[in-house]
């Protein structure tokens, strides 16, 4: 196994939090989270970054507190995307709003598009220069945002699901999206792989990484890297490894670092080149939320 290595940078800012989302600024070098729900399952909305050696808490305003939530970064309109997410305190709400943040303030971008929704994925296509949005409803619905509206391109590839992951793969033009659970059926984990190229989706593998939910990835100068997850059939598991996606093959990585958790969520800080981790769940049963920040090199 190629060496993955792990370092443990930070147990100082943002709070013990899982179900938040994070992306990397790519433009002003920074790595930015927003939301999520703390150890007593209150929903934040706050928003920090991280420059690779301190958070730094940036606003309390914008979106209404949400877990759950999508963001990527869009390299070309220079702001991070932020969509959907739900509030699960009374009064319940799931959400369908857009969000744009530049460093300074959060802005509304629209809201219509997408229909409200929770667990799903985005990712930036840079050569597209599209935010990409699958899942998290009951529909295999692929919508993609071009910094002005929301474009439905698909209703047909991956089975509808939640908490699944994607990211972009700069290197061969691809968005992969892997795992996450069955929309209707909490039994049914998925451990397949999708691309899509713009114009329709293609399952290319369904096998390395064993089946899961809530696992995190980002694309990591030529390979796409994914961490940790979950499958909450029995035997239940929740996983600590780091694998790699390299167009063809997943290839398991040394898992020595973050130890398992699922609900975390991950960036790739092109600047430093190094991926960032941040926070979620350990425990097979979400026992222990998590406020550690992790980042990796490679040796």
């Amino acid at each position: 196994m190629t060496r993955i290595l792990w370092t443990e940078k930070s147990n100082i800012g943002p709070g013990l939090r899982a179900r938040h989302a994070m992306a990397h600024d790519s433009v002003r070098g920074q790595t930015v989270l927003f939301g999520g729900a703390d150890e007593n399952g209150t929903v934040l909305g706050d928003t920090w970054e991280w420059d690779g050696g301190n958070w730094t808490e940036m606003a309390n305003s914008g979106p209404d507190a949400r877990m759950d939530i999508a963001m990527a970064f869009d390299a070309e309109r220079k702001q991070t995307v932020l969509f959907g997410g739900e509030l699960n305190q009374l009064p319940s709400v799931v959400f369908g709003d857009t969000w744009g943040w530049d460093g300074e303030d959060w802005t509304q971008l629209a809201d219509i598009g997408p229909g409200p929704r929770a667990g799903h994925a985005m990712a930036y296509d840079s050569q597209r220069k599209r935010v990409v949005l699958f899942g998290g409803a009951t529909v295999a619905d692929t919508w993609e945002w071009d910094g002005e509206a929301w474009t439905q391109q698909a209703d047909t590839g991956p089975p509808p699901r939640l908490f699944h992951a994607m990211a972009f793969d700069s290197n061969r033009g691809r968005t992969v999206l892997f795992g996450g659970r069955d929309s209707a059926d909490v039994n049914l984990t998925f451990g397949d792989t999708w691309e899509w190229d713009g114009t329709v989706w293609k399952q290319v593998a369904d096998f390395g990484v064993p089946p899961c939910e809530e696992p995190a990835m980002a694309f990591k100068n030529d390979s796409v890297a994914l961490f940790g997850g979950i499958i909450l059939v029995d035997p239940r598991a929740v996983f600590g490894n780091t694998w790699t996606w390299d167009g063809k093959h997943w290839t398991l990585r040394q898992d020595i670092g973050p130890g398992p958790r699922s609900q975390h969520a991950m960036a790739f800080d092109s600047k430093r080149g190094r991926l960032v981790l941040f926070g979620g769940h350990t425990g097979t049963n979400f026992e222990v939320t998590l406020g550690d920040t992790w980042e990796h090199s490679e040796g």
